[in-house]
């Protein structure tokens, strides 16, 4: 019987830093995932945060009133575009506004597909990723972070 304890007491003595090693072990991979999963958490509510702006500027090309002051539909439609600008830029905050990758391309108007003689304006916000978050090693990160919303205009603006 003593024999049989002393081994299992040699067993448990060989074993005491044991608990300590697995989690050196498992700690860096903790670590890796849980901020793995806050970067891509951050990216992904960037681009949604664009991608709202981007379509409260679509609406705000809706809502602008018909008619312009000199009653062109050429006019018209340009002050819905530059409504569509204002207005994705003030959805957004001050902090990501500077950062933005161009101003005068924010939207512009196109024919849309069908039906005939509809004019779509796009609105598309880029930022980026690089001015916001930094590089981390070995973490894949796109360079530009990307809103974009179609509002489609009625033929007769």
């Amino acid at each position: 019987m003593k024999q049989g304890r002393r081994g299992i007491v040699r067993r448990h003595g060989r074993e005491r830093g044991i608990a300590a090693l697995e989690f050196a072990v498992v700690l860096p991979v903790l670590l890796a995932l849980v901020l793995g999963i806050v970067y891509y958490g951050m990216i992904l509510a960037l681009e949604q945060m664009l991608t709202l702006a981007a379509a409260e500027g679509a609406r705000a090309a809706l809502r602008y009133p018909a008619g312009a002051p000199d009653g062109s539909l050429a006019a018209t439609q340009d002050l819905r575009v530059a409504a569509a600008a204002n207005t994705a830029l003030a959805t957004l905050p001050a902090t990501i506004q500077s950062k933005l990758a161009s101003r005068g391309d924010i939207a512009s108007a196109s024919d849309c597909a069908a039906p005939a003689d509809t004019v779509c304006v796009n609105v598309t916000l880029r930022l980026p990723a690089t001015n916001i978050l930094p590089r981390v090693p070995f973490v894949p990160m796109p360079d530009t972070l990307m809103g974009t919303a179609v509002a489609q205009l009625a033929p007769d603006i």
